[in-house]
């Protein structure tokens, strides 16, 4: 982690010599601050922790509705929407007011011409409204078999663009209200969710379903798909400079769930926005769902509002999630000229970092298709401004920054809302944003705030300990400053009442700074940026502490017996298992290296007699040849003297259960008696240590051995009699073998020679 590793490395090496080796936190990582706090602080794709751009609430929630479905800037107003109903608000010196209702059920798109304001509206009665200075709402274009006007650009000579649903097409507005569609999706999508116009007059138009971009030639009237992306919804789409496209995507099925800790820092925890927090409580309804894109919860809102003219709950309305039957019964299709048939999909180039999420996609003038980025969250806006991509995401509510490159990713601002919905740029190069839950609308401004804040999450040690020092790697121009506090506590939440104050803003440098809150299991840094004219960054935190020492702990003693000398060699099924293969698992809470002892004893004594010791590896083989026959019982002992001083070193044992150790064969009596020609033998295995497991006979043979059952029918006990006879000898002198074998293999032998006829 770049100079940082040479300090962390001193850090250690002067612990050792307490005897304890002092644990770290490093932080260096953009995932590493991912789940602290952000206040007027952000940090980049890097891992460096900057200043933020200053955010102003210009309507909290509590002059909000649950849904702001759309923003726009007009001069030193602004304009802003409710997906939760069909009110239009406005923000004008820096108080808001309700500026407009409208027919239909919610407002879902806004367009400022420069001269005036315009409204599209979902619902029943769907369409594009303009809104005059006083607030009236008079219906310039609509269409029955329009159901919603999710998006809106200006074309020339007044001519507006309008992304319809529920029956997705474009269509070109006039000033005098005439339509004509200049394309529609046909079997390829229900809604065009959003639109953009390049300088060339090119429209590009994104839809949900099947997650396709079209260039459209409205003066031709004709598309072609350009994009067939992997997600179902393509919620933005910017043309740049050079005729290539970005598309932002937004699946909620490639969206982490809410709540949950998203990699690479797409949720921060509990951050607080970067002004003062809101205390307005949290809106509730529908809109609170999580998971969806805005036009899927408009969508599931509009369902639960009764309307005045149909008496129901949005009987017409269709959900971006709906099954395409329900679609099909809500709306009725109409011939469509038949579009661009779709490209073979295949997945565009690798993305910088490997994730599994939403993406932004490039479509390059010549066709080619790159991922710039792509992350597990919802992307429900987008705009390319002063060379950059500016995102709005759902499931934590932050606005990313990223480079066109996708190379330098950052989280420009983090509110308290689950959604950020939407974006517009002002003339003054401000920023505005609406949010969902909680409602509201803010603005980015062009200058970085003077001062920020970044507190970690609770760092726990696992146990009380000692705080060392923190080191804080960062670059300060003049007129900047990083500063670092801390505070402590026992419990994991902090809390100002439980954990110990903050320290005083003590100054970062190329020194050890310290860390003087008391001893506790978990402790909090905040760092302190100001600026006056350069913004200083912050691209490492390490924080030394050290706990007590803590006697290892071991959880398990296993024995197997074996007939192989050492770990690794192949076991012989003839071999006596005279050998114990011994395994120890054990942990160390301080993270200390262990050694290991061993002792056995025999049941029914006191003392311990030592195998091995100082063993480094947790196993061993003990040959059992070197003790007698009986039942003995192990101990292991894990010391961890390798990492302290042997007045602070601690250790831990545990006793095997007892077991058997027989080295001793088989005792066997042999017996025979011949018969009318036939050989009748019998006899006794009888084992000191164990039961017999096996007897077997050879005649004339040393290796072909046929198996015999006790006589009892089961080898079940340490002494087995055992009988069989042999009726088809030849004449002659015959040699006979009976071996018996014990649990352990010991393996016993007796022959008897017999002959039979003359």
């Amino acid at each position: 982690m770049r100079k940082f590793a040479a300090c962390a490395a001193v850090s250690v090496c002067a612990g050792l010599a307490l005897g304890v080796t002092p644990g770290e936190w490093t932080h260096a990582t953009e995932a590493d601050f991912a789940d602290g706090e952000f206040a007027s602080t952000v940090v980049n794709s890097l891992g460096e922790i900057s200043l933020s751009r200053q955010v102003t609430i210009l309507a909290p929630s509590s002059a909000a509705p649950a849904v702001v479905s759309a923003v726009a800037p007009a001069g030193k107003m602004i304009y802003f929407a409710s997906g939760s109903g069909s009110a239009i608000y406005r923000i004008r010196e820096g108080k808001t007011e309700q500026f407009a209702k409208t027919p239909g059920a919610m407002v879902c798109s806004l367009l400022w011409t420069g001269r005036e304001l315009l409204a599209g509206v979902g619902g029943q009665e769907a369409g594009i409204y303009t809104l005059d200075r006083r607030g009236g709402a008079k219906c310039r274009w609509s269409d029955p078999n329009v159901k919603y006007v999710w998006a809106m650009v200006p074309g020339e000579r007044g001519t507006v663009y309008a992304a319809t649903g529920a029956e997705g097409a474009v269509y070109a507005v006039d000033k005098e209200g005439k339509a004509q569609a200049v394309y529609r999706t046909g079997q390829l999508a229900k809604n065009v969710l959003c639109l953009a116009r390049s300088k060339s007059g090119l429209i590009y138009a994104g839809t949900d379903e099947n997650g396709l971009v079209i260039e459209i030639d409205p003066a031709a009237k004709t598309g072609r798909v350009i994009l067939d992306a992997e997600e179902k919804e393509i919620a933005a789409v910017a043309p740049d400079e050079s005729g290539g496209v970005y598309a932002a995507t937004s699946d909620a099925a490639k969206a982490a769930e809410e709540g949950a800790v998203e990699p690479a820092a797409a949720k921060g925890g509990k951050p607080q926005p970067a002004t003062a927090p809101r205390k307005e409580p949290p809106n509730t309804g529908p809109a609170s769902r999580p998971g969806l894109s805005p036009r899927g919860f408009q969508a599931a809102i509009e369902r639960a509002l009764k309307t005045s003219t149909t008496g129901k709950a949005g009987a017409d309305t269709p959900s971006m999630r709906s099954d395409p039957a329900e679609l099909a019964a809500a709306t009725k299709p109409r011939p469509a000229p038949a579009p661009a048939a779709r490209p073979p999909r295949a997945p565009p180039a690798a993305a910088p970092e490997e994730e599994a999420g939403n993406a932004v996609y490039y479509v390059r003038p010549d066709g080619l298709v790159t991922t710039v980025l792509r992350k597990p969250l919802t992307i429900l806006a987008m705009k390319l401004h002063e060379g950059k991509l500016i995102l709005a995401t759902g499931n934590g509510g932050c606005i990313y920054s990223t480079s066109p490159d996708g190379q330098d990713v950052t989280r420009i601002a983090d509110t308290d809302a689950k959604q950020v919905t939407c974006l517009a740029v002002a003339a003054d190069g401000r920023i505005v944003f609406g949010a969902a839950n909680k409602g509201s609308v803010g603005a980015l401004e062009k200058e970085l705030a003077k001062e920020g804040t970044f507190t970690s999450k609770a760092l726990d040690a696992k146990q009380i300990a000692k705080w060392g020092t923190v080191r804080v790697e960062s670059f300060a121009g003049p007129g900047a400053a990083v500063a670092v506090a801390t505070r402590s506590g026992n419990l994991a939440e902090p809390n100002d009442n439980t954990w110990s104050r903050w320290s005083n803003d003590q100054p970062v440098g190329e020194s050890f700074v310290p860390v003087s809150s008391p001893a506790g299991r978990f402790l909090q840094y905040r760092l302190k940026l100001t600026a006056q004219n350069s913004p200083p960054v912050v691209q490492a935190v390490g924080i030394v502490y050290q706990v007590g020492n803590l006697p290892p702990v071991i959880s398990s003693l296993t024995l197997k017996a074996s007939g192989a000398s050492r770990e690794g060699e192949q076991e012989s099924p003839d071999r006596p298992q005279a050998f114990r293969h011994l395994a120890i698992t054990a942990s160390d809470a301080n993270g200390d290296k262990l050694t290991y002892s061993l002792f056995f004893r025999q049941v029914g004594t006191e003392s311990w007699i030592k195998i091995a010791d100082k063993l480094e590896a947790p196993n061993y083989v003990w040959d059992t040849q070197s003790v007698g026959d009986g039942t003995y019982q192990l101990r292991a002992v894990a010391s961890d003297s390798p990492a302290n001083p042997p007045e602070s070193a601690a250790e831990a044992s545990r006793i095997s259960s007892p077991f058997e150790v027989d080295n001793t064969t088989p005792a066997i009596s042999l017996a025979a008696k011949i018969e009318k020609g036939a050989v009748a033998l019998s006899g006794q295995a009888v084992d000191a240590g164990s039961r017999i497991v096996s007897i077997h006979y050879a005649v004339d043979s040393n290796t072909d051995w046929t198996a015999v059952l006790p006589a009892d029918g089961i080898a079940d006990s340490p002494r087995e009699r055992f009988e069989f006879r042999l009726d088809d000898l030849q004449e002659g002198s015959h040699r006979i073998a009976v071996k018996a074998a014990d649990l352990f293999g010991n393996t016993g032998y007796a022959t008897v020679t017999v002959t039979i006829g003359k």
